[in-house]
């Protein structure tokens, strides 16, 4: 599984599917090569899967520290509570921090630290 298919999903086309409608990222993925990712960074963009109340403390680490968080919360759909108590800790955070908070379509938080925004403008889209 490629690194973009990890980060995303799958596209969803079967395997026997026709692909000439998508962009093979996987050569581009291969001529950076790993000794990129081994550099360090002032800015880490972190994915978490939200399960439980014990992540909340380690998410509002990552946003202190910096870094930018795509918080998947599928897993919590369901649990109203859990979910508007992460909403909750994360706008506080976002707040002290001078961030940004966003929903990403059904089931994806992105959460910025101070210095970044989300611009919620679509490019070469409605607006």
């Amino acid at each position: 599984m490629s690194f973009l298919e990890k980060l995303f999903g799958t596209s969803g086309a079967s395997t026997t599917g026709d692909y000439s409608n998508y962009i093979d990222l996987d050569k581009y993925e291969k001529e950076l090569g790993r000794e990129l990712s081994d550099e360090p960074a002032d800015t880490y963009i972190r994915i978490a899967v939200f399960t439980n109340f014990e992540q909340i403390a380690m998410l509002k680490k990552e946003i202190y520290d910096g870094n930018i968080l795509i918080v998947d919360i599928s897993n919590i759909k369901s649990d109203e509570r859990l979910r508007n108590h992460l909403f909750n800790e994360l706008k506080d955070v976002v707040l002290d921090v001078h961030g940004d908070i966003v929903g990403m379509r059904d089931n994806n938080i992105l959460v910025t630290p101070n210095g970044i925004k989300v611009d919620r403008r679509k490019i070469g889209g409605n607006y």
